[in-house]
């Protein structure tokens, strides 16, 4: 049988080995109460989760992380894509307005970005006699777009300033205009380019997912702390580290599989 890989034996060791280290801290604090530790975990794993006993609902805990991550680094693709398109446009003032919003964004601490819209968005808005609720879970994923904006339209911008000018002269020799260079001549290439920077920037995000918890929207970390709360906080250190172990198993492979794109990128260049 073949040798793996070192790059899969890394990740193979990563994905076995972190979850045994953190269920060797569990034991130097627990000892011999490990097990009702472990017996607490198993009982709370719907609620920590789903946000609801027995996986008899969804929305809430871990999967509301998952959600608010997704539906940030949506909203995050569609303006950032619009802040890059900004700082390459050919009106100077346009291009100055939008580096100094994308540095702005860039340098907001997370946290900041959080509680300002928690206190900044309204709880609701009326419009033409509907009433559109921003919800806690709205406010978060609005808090954590901002910054990754930024970090999306640098993303986007290093991608097209990675292809060659020389691509550009061309098309413009064959009387491409500037938009349609980079809908068939740019963006095609750029592509792959961008998207192991974009899975890297959605790890983060994800991450970053768990300061949402000062909105008061029904996280993982909210959940956790209700079960510390109402468990005893004896239990404290079992909980987050099971959350830790949550998330470490999600953003691991997706950064694992980032860096694997970018080497086979750089390979075939």
């Amino acid at each position: 049988m073949s040798a793996m890989k070192p790059e899969t034996r890394a990740f193979v060791y990563g994905i076995s080995g972190v979850p045994v280290l953190l269920f060797v801290a569990m034991l130097a604090c627990y000892g011999r109460g490990t097990g009702e530790a472990l017996s607490l975990l198993a009982d709370r794993s719907g609620i920590l989760l789903t946000g609801a006993p027995g996986f008899q609902g969804f929305g809430g805990g871990f999967s509301a992380n998952v959600l608010m991550s997704v539906a940030a680094i949506v909203v995050s693709v569609a303006t950032g894509a619009l802040l890059c398109i900004g700082t390459i446009a050919n009106m100077r003032l346009i291009r100055l307005i939008s580096l100094g919003v994308v540095n702005l964004l860039r340098n907001t601490p997370w946290l900041i970005a959080l509680y300002a819209m928690l206190y900044l968005l309204p709880f609701y808005v009326p419009v033409f006699g509907t009433v559109i609720p921003f919800s806690p879970f709205v406010k978060a994923v609005v808090g954590l777009s901002l910054p990754v904006t930024a970090n999306v339209a640098e993303v986007l911008r290093g991608g097209v300033d990675a292809i060659p000018s020389g691509q550009w002269e061309s098309a413009r020799a064959l009387g491409y205009r500037k938009g349609q260079i980079l809908r068939y001549v740019v963006i095609p290439q750029a592509v792959p380019l961008i998207i192991p920077n974009m899975m890297t920037v959605f790890a983060t995000l994800f991450i970053g997912s768990s300061l949402a918890v000062v909105t008061g929207t029904s996280d993982v970390l909210s959940v956790a702390n209700t079960i510390t709360a109402s468990d005893g906080s004896q239990y404290a250190t079992a909980v987050q580290l099971y959350v830790l172990l949550l998330f470490f198993l999600f953003a691991f492979p997706i950064a694992t599989l980032a860096r694997r794109l970018e080497r086979q990128i750089r390979e075939k260049s």
